[in-house]
């Protein structure tokens, strides 16, 4: 019956569209958050807790996630709040590290859609409100909250206000509703600097971090920026994660371990850590070294940088940025992955395609290009014309699956298989490999 409910609700809750669900980009340049500021305030300002706030073009998932886990550790009664969603819309709300359940899901989806308001909203708008009611009803009185897109606009920014504001490296990405050159999508994620608070910024672009800076200085906010404040040093690095040595203004950590693999999850790290340090401020205290250790030693990001399988070696990441994919090379560079490969790629039809294709592909690389199972996904023949633009050999595959069975067959159980272009198609990967059932078996894709 608990799942009837989820899936009663669940299609209720999609049918509110907006730009995640339709890719309407003149929708999406009429945002605003006024009407959800309003039914905050006639609510009681269920938003109101001790505050992190993400933006940010690569990596703000991660960063996010890591801090809230860091938080939880400390004793934090941590609300999580993330998107898009890997395998279920539940992963959007997390209360001290685990999704909602299917039972507690469905009674705050009723409450919200049962007020006469929201008739207009879309369904982000709705998922966030969601998480906000959610945390209210858990009691939890820290909060990290990661932008959906941009930030300036963003429903999340409807905050009442943040302890610390981080932006993460940023990419072109979104163009048509952000702007089209760095600084001018600088400028909408620089906008969830609302007031006083902490900005946090790990190395990125100098036009970024400029705009950033000048945003906080006109906000009463104070900047940080790692390059300046931090020092870090990789002790081991493999396919298992890494162990760091990391200086922060709060002290040194020796041999912090992470799961994660990849040199570039090291700037999310420290930048997370960064975060959840100034946060912790507030309290008065110096957060405890122990839950720092704790936090992210038990962290898992799946979907970014996941070695998913042995052999043949899969590793599946969400990466759909230029910037992202110089990233995501590098990591696969530094680690012992195999010289025979095969890539799956899939790509939303809003990304720099082109960009994408140059960053990651090399001549003579064979590429198997597949819808990435999104209703916004880009025409397989556009993302095979962007591969063989690049020297690389494009071949069309019908889905993730059949993708992933054909380039696994190519390399055979010695070589390594790169799934990329979108967390839909690290979703997918997932489920194929890994037998992950969530909202697509039930019909909610």
């Amino acid at each position: 019956a608990t799942l009837r409910e989820y899936v009663t609700v669940m299609r209720d809750l999609l049918a509110h569209g907006g730009f995640e669900r339709t890719g309407d980009v003149l929708a999406a340049k009429k945002w605003d958050f006024d009407h959800i500021t309003r039914w905050l305030d006639a609510h009681g300002r269920p938003d109101r807790r001790r505050t992190i706030h993400v933006a940010g073009s690569k990596g703000k998932g991660s960063v996010a996630s890591m801090a809230a886990s860091i938080l939880n550790a400390a004793g934090a009664h941590t609300l999580l709040m993330t998107s898009p969603d890997l395998h279920s819309a539940r992963e959007r709300i997390q209360v001290d590290g685990a999704p909602l359940d299917y039972a507690e899901f469905a009674a705050v989806a009723r409450e919200l859609l049962a007020e006469p308001d929201v008739a207009g909203w879309s369904y982000f708008e709705m998922l966030t409100v969601m998480g906000w009611m959610a945390g209210q009803r858990a009691g939890c009185d820290w909060q990290v909250v990661e932008v959906g897109l941009g930030g300036r606009l963003d429903t999340t920014n409807a905050l009442a206000e943040k302890l610390v504001a981080v932006v993460t490296p940023i990419d072109l990405e979104h163009v048509q509703i952000l702007g089209d050159s760095i600084p001018a999508i600088a400028h909408e994620k620089a906008g969830i600097i609302t007031g006083p608070c902490e900005v946090v910024v790990p190395p990125m672009r100098q036009s970024a971090i400029d705009v950033v800076r000048d945003r906080a200085a006109e906000m009463g906010a104070t900047f940080h920026a790692l390059s300046d404040e931090c020092a870090i040093r990789v002790v081991s690095s493999g396919l298992d994660g890494q162990k760091l040595d990391v200086r922060t203004p709060v002290r040194t950590y020796r041999n912090l371990e992470t799961t994660l693999a990849g040199a570039y999850q090291v700037d999310n790290l420290v930048t997370a850590l960064r975060a959840a340090e100034l946060a912790w401020a507030s309290t008065g205290d110096e957060l405890p070294e122990a839950a720092v250790r704790d936090g992210l030693r038990r962290f898992r990001m799946p979907g970014r940088f996941e070695v998913i399988q042995r052999k043949p070696l899969t590793i599946i990441d969400g990466l759909h940025t230029p910037l992202a994919a110089r990233r995501f090379l590098e990591g696969v560079r530094g680690l012992p992955v195999p010289r025979r490969r095969a890539w799956v790629l899939g790509v939303l039809s809003d990304k720099a395609v082109d960009q994408l294709a140059d960053a990651l592909f090399e001549e003579g690389d064979d590429v198997i290009v597949v819808p990435a199972g999104s209703a916004r996904s880009a025409a397989v023949a556009d993302v095979v014309r962007a591969v063989n633009a690049t020297g690389a050999i494009a071949q069309r595959g019908s889905s993730v699956a059949d993708g992933i069975d054909r380039a696994s067959e190519m390399v055979g159980p010695g070589g390594a298989v790169l799934v990329v272009g979108s967390l839909y198609v690290a979703a997918a990967a997932r489920e194929h490999l890994l037998g992950v059932a969530g909202d697509h078996a039930l019909g909610l894709r």
